[in-house]
């Protein structure tokens, strides 16, 4: 099987599995990158040690976070196109340490929300109101707003899973204030793109994340490390804060799994200080 052979329907079996299409332009892309690195005529010679050989390699330059991305595409590569299954045992994921989680405090979050950019004050209160995905801000569609019932809906995201989340009044007013200017296709995306020439209908994810990028750096608390994804941190944390249990956590963000989830919990630390200790509980003195 050839190189092009092997992306075609590497490419199929995702799109069949209803993956994101951030999943498949990145899964493909890794594939590609090895491929060539290896200069492959027939890929189904690929086999553990190469692959093994080749994450060892881009340990160079790609961070444990990526390379781990790199891992999956190549486990799922071997299991849907050349249907040899990799254990985590044979080729597992690199451990490392978390980056920490940047979250706004309350202050900087009135600083971002002033501003006079309508369609901005939109993108910023999905993601700190209703803990979006900067890529499930760009996909928004108008029928996906229940004004009625106070929800929004988010289509096939990340691994292809869909979910609701509350609509509060600060961005349903937000919202409203944005059609009266801009006045979206009812039956289209919210955010529609703005080159007829573009291969989306909606705007691209990276546009907004440099309209975001852009913004912050009028503020004193500005950092390079900053990004559009802090805004859904913040928002995971202050539910977390404010009572919200883990499971319903879990359902609001979308996540597959727990481990994603209690990434949260683990920053939020600061109740330690009055958590109760055995010795106490137990009249032990």
């Amino acid at each position: 099987m050839n190189k092009d052979e092997a992306l075609n329907k590497f490419t199929f079996m995702m799109e069949y599995r209803n993956l994101a299409e951030k999943t498949i332009y990145q899964y493909s892309y890794y594939l590609s990158k090895m491929f060539d690195f290896y200069q492959l005529e027939d890929v189904s010679n690929l086999d553990v040690k190469t692959v093994q050989n080749y994450v060892v390699y881009l340990k160079r330059t790609y961070s444990p976070s990526s390379l781990n991305a790199v891992i999956s595409a190549i486990r799922y590569f071997f299991d849907v196109v050349l249907e040899i299954p990799l254990s985590r045992r044979q080729f597992p994921n690199i451990l490392y340490d978390p980056v920490e989680i940047n979250i706004f405090t309350n202050e900087q979050i009135h600083l971002l929300l002033d501003t006079n950019d309508v369609r901005l004050r939109v993108f910023l209160l999905l993601g700190l109101d209703a803990g979006f995905r900067v890529g499930e801000v760009a996909r928004l569609r108008v029928k996906d707003i229940d004004s009625k019932n106070m929800l929004l809906s988010i289509h096939k995201s990340k691994r292809g899973k869909s979910r609701k989340v509350p609509l509060s009044d600060a961005l349903l007013k937000a919202l409203r204030e944005y059609w009266l200017i801009y006045k979206p296709n009812k039956n289209g995306f919210l955010f529609p793109s703005t080159h007829s020439d573009a291969k989306s209908l909606h705007l691209n994810q990276n546009y907004i994340n440099n309209i975001f990028k852009d913004y912050i750096k009028q503020f004193d608390f500005y950092s390079p490390c900053l990004r559009f994804h802090n805004l859904r941190d913040t928002y995971a944390t202050l539910m977390l804060k404010n009572g919200c249990d883990i499971f319903t956590l879990k359902k609001l963000l979308g996540h597959s799994s727990f481990s994603s989830t209690s990434r949260y919990i683990k920053y939020d630390d600061s109740d330690l200080a009055q958590a109760p200790v055995l010795s106490s509980l137990m009249g032990i003195k």
